[in-house]
């Protein structure tokens, strides 16, 4: 019994600093995603509408040569500043430019959530590659540049990831060199195909920082939400977008696209059919608030997820899991900061243990392990780590 409530004293601790819970405030913002808005955005980067640069009506014919690319950073740079936000166009060679735009939190100014995607494209029009993701981010700005928030929020829009991420390479080398607190990166890659409709999508992560918590955030606020998609978490994910350049620096980042890996990929990828008819845009639309919903609950703290680590053998215990939520199994990640024997097992919401996961001796490192819930009813968990002077337990989700 005293063991019992040991474990359900942990669990209150825990869920207090890392539970993500229904919030109709971001839901209210989540809400004011328009899909007219996000249209237009993509037509207009797209090439298929005109727009009012300064005082010349202009048409972005293409974001491949630097010309197109200098339309488009001018029309970014300039919703950004219209919707009052404190705007850089950070020049770092010839031709590479990327547009970002700070809102300053209001208790922590200095730590930063980033909601990005690059905004190039090597053919025509190329609305899926990333109109999409720029479009979704803008307006991720509109929205969210109305409210005040806790942390302070980056919208950044990257130039030439198409020639090897160099734009927002560039930006983390010198938030790196500069000692920037980025506490987690959101990036959006393609995001209008969905071929069969059925909601998949891919969010990408690695074991750098805090990644694959971030991830779980994602999943988590989809299901919070009730919007109609379906995430899967890919650990290790795919290097080949904007996310991989925080990474290499060990900031937390993830990606968000539609099923690149999950087998929906969009036959008219990097041509000059990859045209906004070809959009699945309720699918489009649900990425959007999304997204939105997830950087608002992240900048408002209502989860902590903590800035990069610099180490490469763990500092401390720690236990995760992915997917989750998770249909009947999951991966159970953990790290051992010094060799110890140790329990991984699980336990029910009111404390009662449900099965064991490991025990035995580990030497310092990373390990996972394998959790089938086939014979597990639907509910929340807690996978609990024990050494001899530690106990740490981790929420789970199971939904079949």
């Amino acid at each position: 019994m005293k063991l019992t409530i040991i474990i359900l004293t942990q669990f209150v601790l825990i869920s207090f600093n890392y539970s993500q819970t229904y919030n109709s405030f971001i839901e209210g913002l989540m809400n004011q995603t328009d899909l007219d808005s996000l249209v237009s955005f993509v037509n207009i980067l797209s090439g298929e509408d005109s727009v009012l640069i300064g005082n010349s009506n202009v048409l972005i014919k293409n974001r491949i040569d630097y010309q197109g690319n200098d339309l488009a950073a001018e029309y970014i740079k300039q919703k950004l500043k219209y919707y009052g936000l404190e705007t850089y166009d950070q020049q770092y060679s010839d031709k590479g430019r990327n547009i970002y735009a700070i809102q300053k939190g209001a208790l922590f100014p200095q730590e930063y959530f980033i909601i990005c995607a690059h905004y190039d494209a090597v053919a025509n029009y190329c609305a899926d590659d990333n109109a999409s993701g720029t479009a979704e981010v803008l307006e991720t700005a509109r929205i969210l540049s109305n409210h005040q928030f806790n942390y302070s929020i980056i919208y950044a829009l990257w130039d030439e990831e198409e020639l090897g991420k160099i734009g927002s390479g560039f930006y983390a080398s010198q938030a790196d060199s500069n000692n920037l607190e980025i506490k987690g990166v959101i990036n959006f890659e393609m995001s209008g195909w969905d071929s069969n409709n059925d909601g998949l999508i891919d969010i990408h992560t690695n074991q750098v920082a805090n990644s694959v918590s971030l991830a779980n955030t994602i999943v988590v606020n989809n299901s919070i939400y009730n919007l109609p998609l379906k995430p899967h978490i890919y650990n290790p994910g795919t290097y080949a977008s904007d996310h991989a350049s925080f990474w290499q620096f060990n900031y937390t980042a993830i990606t968000i696209s539609e099923a690149y890996y999950g087998g929906d990929f969009n036959p008219y990828y990097h041509s000059d059919g990859d045209r906004i008819d070809k959009f699945n845009l309720a699918y489009f639309y649900n990425i959007a608030k999304l997204g939105i919903s997830s950087i608002a609950t992240l900048a408002t703290g209502n989860i902590i997820l903590s800035v990069k680590e610099d180490k490469i053998e763990p500092s401390s215990f720690h236990i995760y899991n992915y997917p989750n939520p998770f249909n009947n199994s999951t991966i159970v990640g953990y790290e051992i900061p010094k060799d110890a024997y140790i329990t991984i097992e699980l336990y029910d919401n009111i404390g009662k243990k449900v099965k064991n996961i490991f025990y035995g001796y580990k030497k310092v490192g990373l390990y996972e392990s394998h959790l089938n819930g086939n014979e597990i009813a639907s509910g929340v968990y807690y996978i609990v780590l024990k050494s001899s002077k530690n106990i740490l337990s981790h929420k789970i989700l199971l939904m079949k």
